[in-house]
């Protein structure tokens, strides 16, 4: 293989590790009084290729609110709480291993959570 095709091929190969290894796409999903949402890191003040998961109360009805989410890796359902109300958000700690898929929920007492479907990334 002549030099220029080997420099061809290793530019290529390294731009399919550079995709392959970029966060993903940041994910959301809603309800009529709760909003979830993934950020990937890329700003000073967090830890950059990190993913962090928001959750945001959107309704002035006394419902706290909770994005549930499942670590990409790790797996389970982790829960993120905004109780303080109407307009209030709340941020997780990083996420190194990203986050698969996201959902926002409104807390009812005595009833079944309102929450949204299923958003993966």
């Amino acid at each position: 293989m002549s030099k220029r095709a080997k420099r061809a091929a290793s530019v290529i190969v390294g731009g399919l590790f550079l995709l392959g290894a970029s966060p993903a796409f940041a994910v959301d999903a809603a309800t009529d009084g709760a909003y979830a949402w993934t950020e990937a890191c890329n700003r000073t003040g967090c830890t950059l290729g990190h993913t962090y998961v928001w959750v945001k109360d959107r309704k002035a009805d006394g419902h706290p609110v909770k994005a549930e989410y499942e670590r990409r890796l790790s797996g389970g359902i982790n829960t993120l709480w905004e109780k303080r109300g109407n307009g209030y958000s709340n941020v997780s700690g990083n996420i190194s291993e990203g986050v698969a898929a996201i959902k926002a929920c409104e807390y009812i007492n005595n009833w079944p959570d309102d929450c949204s479907g299923w958003s993966r990334s």
